[in-house]
């Protein structure tokens, strides 16, 4: 799956115009999934849970900042979208993201994916770039897509910016 690809397709058809901040929890239902905020182990992030006959259900940490949380759901909701494009339709399955070193090595390749697909559904390149051109501090574009500026700072670097 192209995360950009994936993540511009998921972009049109469900935010279409509404602008910035992209909201994850407002895409993640209108695609039919529930989002909740619970009681999970220290280590957990957010996790993405399917029964076999239930719609998917993504599960957030309530502890943690907003602006983990949103990075959380977007990344839950790229793995929904790998499922759906590898056709699994009604399998059961889940994905728990965890907060640690090994999470974030880029050692597995759905996790990878998934933390471009938030990256890309949170922060579109053309939107990064008209406001990098613009010369928009990084304070500025963090605030604007109401993301972490360790975030933004990752997402600059990624695309060649920083």
């Amino acid at each position: 799956m192209d995360a950009r690809q994936a993540a511009q397709a998921i972009l049109q058809r469900v935010w279409k115009t509404r602008g910035f901040p992209v909201d994850p929890v407002t895409i993640a239902r209108e695609l039919g999934l529930e989002v909740m905020d619970t009681d999970l182990p220290d280590q957990v992030s957010g996790a993405l849970l399917k029964e076999a006959g239930k719609d998917p259900v993504i599960v957030l940490h309530y502890a943690d900042h907003p602006k983990r949380k949103r990075f959380t759901c977007a990344h839950e909701l790229g793995h929904f979208v790998y499922r759906n494009e590898q056709n699994v339709l009604d399998e059961e399955y889940s994905y728990l993201d965890l907060r640690s070193p090994a999470s974030s090595t880029g050692e597995e390749i759905e996790e990878v994916m998934a933390n471009r697909f938030a990256a890309h559904l949170l922060m579109p390149e053309e939107e990064v770039e008209k406001l990098h051109a613009k010369k928009t501090s990084h304070l500025d574009m963090a605030l604007y897509f109401d993301v972490s500026s360790e975030a933004l700072k990752y997402r600059l670097k990624n695309m060649g910016l920083i």
